[in-house]
């Protein structure tokens, strides 16, 4: 039963979080092209299973190989960063902690600037879909989410025994 709970919930998981440039385009699309479409973590709205129009499909295609903000300067500013938490954690001597402060300030402005961005693309993505098509992701999100609760209630530690 195990097993079968953790297959089933792995395959839930992968379905529910299952990235939008590969769900959404039409046969033939995909993210990547000229666009600049790289995605960084799973989209929120998961469009596998769900039946879009032509014209939903030309909407998403326009918005996925659009122009996107250029990623690189945001990569390379915190490669940079990161050797400097390096260096200054590897300098023998007391830490300066505020450079560590500094440093890890401007690696979470980076994180937030890049998590307002995929928010504002999956804004777009909620505004091309009816309420119908976003009930059907509401509705199998909730049914992955009470799969993942009956796994780990499955898997959790049995109570202690007085």
């Amino acid at each position: 039963m195990l097993l079968a709970a953790a297959v089933m919930t792995g395959l839930a998981g992968t379905a529910g979080h299952a990235a939008l440039a590969h769900d959404a385009p039409p046969p033939g699309e995909g993210c990547g092209g000229g666009g600049g479409g790289h995605h960084h973590g799973p989209h929120i709205l998961s469009l596998r299973g769900i039946t879009l129009t032509a014209a939903q499909h030309k909407k998403l295609a326009a918005l996925m190989h659009g122009p996107h903000p250029d990623f690189h300067a945001d990569m390379e500013q915190e490669h940079t960063l990161r050797t400097q938490l390096r260096t200054v954690l590897s300098t023998p001597g007391t830490v300066d902690q505020a450079s560590l402060t500094s440093i890890e300030q401007q690696l979470d402005a980076l994180r937030q600037k890049r998590e307002a961005r995929r928010l504002e693309m999956e804004v777009k993505i909620h505004d091309i879909l009816t309420p119908e098509q976003l009930a059907q992701i509401k509705d199998r999100q909730d049914k992955i989410d009470a799969l993942h609760e009956q796994l780990h209630a499955l898997m959790a530690p049995p109570a202690p025994q007085k």
